[in-house]
């Protein structure tokens, strides 16, 4: 797929401006990755001029498992067999989900975001497409064992007491007791692991007092209600019961129990990885911090006040970035607190920039969220810089200073806002001008890495930077 591709469709088939063609280029050139990425075709769909149909611009799929066995892109997408494409392009909201067929008769389910132009106008919409053949099938299964659990019941009572066998249950180990948990049917699996562990056949042998301690069945079902872990020969495995109930009376149960012995391997093997990353994390952050202390003694070697400035806000960067893998070093998962990281970040500032004299008020308000390492980083970088400059160029010579840093979240967007009462500039507020090295990273970091908006306004004697972004997945999708 190339631009000059997208182009020429767009000026043949639709009302498109050079601007918003640029846009559907620039998109088109980063489905390839996504499409990789997600396992999924990928599509970029624009408006015909008659406001109804679509072309397709664009098309990317994963290497070796694509939905179509031929090149779509010039085709057209008829409203009438694309609802989800023409719903997205009339209303601007997200379809998700929307199941059909492809052209090639495999089932599917469609998402389909819009794509708009810097008026927030729909130019155009991004679908992505999945195979859920395997999905239709599961539920399939489900619906039937549904309709037949009663069935099963009385077949699985009848089989024990006839002596009927059957082959491997969904690949598990199967017991069958009658009411005085005498085991009345075993699987080929299940009986070699009873004759491994008791040297003698099940069949006839009381299941209560040779493999659980329990006194009734009653007990035993409790307890095995949900699936419980026991280790038998040095293997681990997973049992559960189930309740036989004829014409409402309660005649027996089957046990099944799995191999999870390979499970806890990998998690184990899981658990010591997630050991090695703490521990490069706890590094990574002790290397931050020796950095920092090398730092502060260069600045001791200067007089000048300028230069130490700039030394304090390049460490205060530093400690910043090292307090967020400080986290990481403490715990297990992949995410990050942005309040409690934000107060962390604030008391540190508090505690090394501000005079111990000064009346401050400062502190974080809003929603709890977690945030993956791909957007802790450098939000910690943004929060350094805000919070530095409200302390720096507003609230440094007040006597009751305020500072609030709020966080909210809304439809899957985090709004940051700091607020302070520093007073107003000298000059008329000007959001361009006013942008000061700071200032220039936070918007670098915001638009970058974040793929955000920062905003920074004066309302009702309070200074108000506000920064708004994507909350993203632990994978870093959206």
């Amino acid at each position: 797929m190339n631009c000059a591709t997208v182009k020429g469709l767009c000026i043949k088939y639709t009302s498109l401006t050079e601007e918003e063609i640029k846009i559907l280029e620039t998109m088109a050139l980063q489905i390839p990755h996504t499409a990789e990425m997600t396992g999924t075709d990928i599509f970029i769909d624009a408006p015909l001029k008659d406001g109804v149909d679509a072309v397709v611009l664009a098309w990317a799929s994963p290497k070796n498992r694509s939905l179509y066995r031929h090149n779509v892109v010039g085709e057209l997408a008829l409203a009438t067999s694309e609802p989800a494409v023409y719903r997205t392009l009339k209303t601007g909201e997200t379809s998700r989900n929307v199941r059909g067929v492809s052209q090639e008769g495999i089932p599917i389910a469609q998402t389909v975001v819009a794509i708009r132009n810097s008026a927030e106008d729909v130019i155009g919409t991004l679908i992505m497409e999945r195979d859920i053949s395997e999905e239709l099938r599961q539920e399939e299964q489900v619906e039937f064992l549904t309709q037949t659990a009663e069935r099963l019941s009385n077949t699985l009572m009848n089989l024990s007491m006839t002596g009927a066998q059957f082959e491997n249950w969904v690949g598990n180990g199967i017991f069958v007791l009658n009411k005085y948990s005498k085991i009345t049917y075993v699987n080929k699996k299940a009986a070699k692991i009873y004759q491994e562990y008791h040297g003698f056949e099940a069949l006839g042998q009381d299941f209560l007092f040779t493999m659980f301690n329990c006194s009734s069945l009653n007990e035993l079902l409790d307890n095995l209600e949900n699936p419980a872990e026991f280790c038998i020969l040095n293997k681990s495995y997973l049992f559960q019961a189930y309740p036989l109930v004829t014409y409402g009376d309660l005649s027996g149960c089957v046990i099944s129990f799995r191999d999870i012995t390979d499970l806890r391997r990998k998690e184990q093997e899981l658990n010591a990885k997630s050991t090695v990353i703490r521990e490069i994390h706890h590094r990574v952050k002790n290397n931050l911090q020796n950095v920092a202390a090398l730092l502060r003694l260069q600045m001791r070697r200067s007089d000048l006040e300028v230069v130490k400035a700039e030394f304090s806000a390049s460490i205060n960067r530093i400690i910043s970035i090292a307090m967020v893998h400080d986290v990481f070093a403490c715990q297990n998962c992949d995410s990050i607190d942005l309040k409690a990281l934000s107060q962390r970040i604030l008391s540190a500032l508090l505690e090394g920039s501000m005079p111990p004299e000064q009346n401050i008020d400062a502190r974080v308000e809003g929603q709890t969220l977690l945030l993956p390492s791909s957007q802790a980083v450098p939000l910690a970088l943004v929060i350094n810089e805000l919070l530095t400059n409200s302390f720096k160029h507003g609230i440094r010579n007040l006597d009751n200073a305020l500072i609030i840093l709020s966080i909210t979240e809304k439809r899957g967007t985090i709004s940051l806002t700091i607020r302070d009462n520093g007073p107003e500039l000298e000059v008329p507020f000007d959001q361009v001008k006013q942008r000061r090295l700071g200032l220039q990273i936070v918007d670098s970091l915001v638009g970058d890495q974040l793929g955000g908006e920062f905003r920074m306004e004066r309302i009702e004697g309070m200074t108000i930077v506000t920064v708004y972004f994507p909350k993203h997945s632990s994978e870093g999708q959206l």
